[in-house]
C-alpha cells in the first residue's frame, strides 16, 4: 500500500526537478516579433515599459528536489516529516516568486514551467507529509530480519549463526 505513495513522490520530485531546470533556461517573456503588433495591447506597446526576458533562477530548488529523492529513502519519522514540510515552503516560494513577478503571464514560456515546476514539488511535498509513517526507508528490511533472528537464547543464536555461517571463534562482539 506504501509503495504507490513513494512512487507518486519521485516521479513528482523528477517532473519539478525537470520543470525548474527548464524554467532557468526559457525565457519569461512571450516571444513577439514586433512589439507594434501585440494582439492583447498590453505593455509591448508601451516603449517605456522594460520587461525582463527572465525571471528568478531556481537551479537551486531544482537541485533541492534531486537531493529530496535520496532524502525521502534516507531519513524516517520526524525527520521525514520535516523534510516534506521544507519541499511544501520551497514549493510555495516558487508558486509565489512565479505569480508575484510583473510581466505578461503566458503558461507556454519559463514562467508557466516555473508555476508548473512549484506545484509539483508542492504536491511531493505534501505526499511525503501525509505518509511519512507508511513510505519504507533504506534499511528498514535488515532491521527487521535482524530483530526477528535473535531469540533471546545465546546458545539457540549461536547454533543459528553457524548455520548461516557466522564464526563463533571470531573476534568483536556478536550480535
Amino acid at each position: 500500500m506504501a509503495k504507490r505513495p513513494l512512487w507518486m513522490i519521485l516521479v513528482l520530485l523528477l517532473g519539478a526537478a525537470a520543470a525548474l531546470w527548464g524554467a532557468d533556461e526559457l525565457s519569461w517573456v512571450p516571444e513577439n516579433p514586433d512589439p507594434r503588433e501585440d494582439p492583447r495591447g498590453g505593455a509591448l506597446l508601451n516603449p517605456g515599459v522594460q520587461l525582463a526576458p527572465d525571471g528568478p533562477s531556481f537551479t537551486a530548488v531544482a537541485l533541492l528536489a534531486l537531493a529530496s529523492l535520496a532524502g525521502v529513502f534516507a531519513v524516517s519519522g520526524w525527520m521525514r516529516r520535516l523534510l516534506g514540510a521544507i519541499i511544501v515552503v520551497a514549493g510555495g516560494w516558487v508558486c509565489w516568486q512565479t505569480i508575484s513577478t510583473g510581466g505578461p503571464f503566458d503558461l507556454l514560456t519559463g514562467r508557466g514551467l516555473a508555476l508548473l515546476g512549484g506545484l509539483l514539488f508542492l504536491a511531493a511535498g505534501a505526499l511525503i507529509v501525509v505518509n511519512a509513517a507508511a513510505l519504507p526507508t533504506m534499511g528498514a528490511r535488515y532491521e527487521r530480519a535482524n530483530a526477528e533472528r535473535r531469540s533471546g537464547d545465546p546458545d539457540k543464536d549461536m547454533w543459528d549463526g553457524l548455520s548461516e555461517g557466522e564464526d563463533p571463534t571470531a573476534d568483536g562482539p556478536r550480535t
